[in-house]
């Protein structure tokens, strides 16, 4: 007769195998998912030691690294059997689009510097009205002090 806890722990290790199975699958048709013990556990919940001492989930896992690195070789490959004239269009187009982009900033720099100018032309007249009012209260204030001392000479 066997032990009612070989059967628990027979039902638990076929339950984690369906969840590595299923993790393993849906790391495999998801890119953008690690292929690693450490993503395996996260997406079943059991810890990686436990992963770790099963064998097939990390052979699963490297066979999905070289897979994924062969087609990422493939996609990186340049092709050889480009056509020149598209080549040759592709690189057209790449001046078009670097001519319209300094075009406009060149555009952009001409409006800032005429504003720019604006800006100069409102202080230098605000500096010459600044300069005209001092030199009045400058002319007042000799006026006044001249006043002040001739008062002084008259109480004296």
């Amino acid at each position: 007769m066997s032990n009612p806890f070989d059967i628990k722990n027979q039902r638990d290790f076929d339950e984690n195998t369906e969840k590595l199975v299923a993790a393993i699958d849906k790391i495999n048709n998801t890119p953008s998912l690690p292929a690693t013990i450490a993503e395996l556990s996260r997406l079943t919940g059991l810890h990686r030691n436990a992963i770790s001492n099963r064998a097939w989930p990390n052979q699963k896992l490297k066979l999905i690294k070289a897979k994924r690195k062969t087609q990422e070789q493939a996609e990186t490959k340049p092709s050889v059997n480009k056509n020149p004239i598209k080549v040759l269009e592709e690189k057209l187009d790449n001046a078009k689009n670097e001519l319209v982009y300094w075009f406009n900033k060149n555009l952009d720099n001409e409006k800032q510097i005429k504003q720019l100018e604006i800006n100069l032309e409102r202080i230098s007249l605000a500096r010459n009205d600044y300069e005209t009012m001092l030199k009045q209260e400058r002319d007042k204030t000799t006026e006044l002090t001249k006043q002040l001392n001739i008062m002084r000479d008259l109480l004296s």
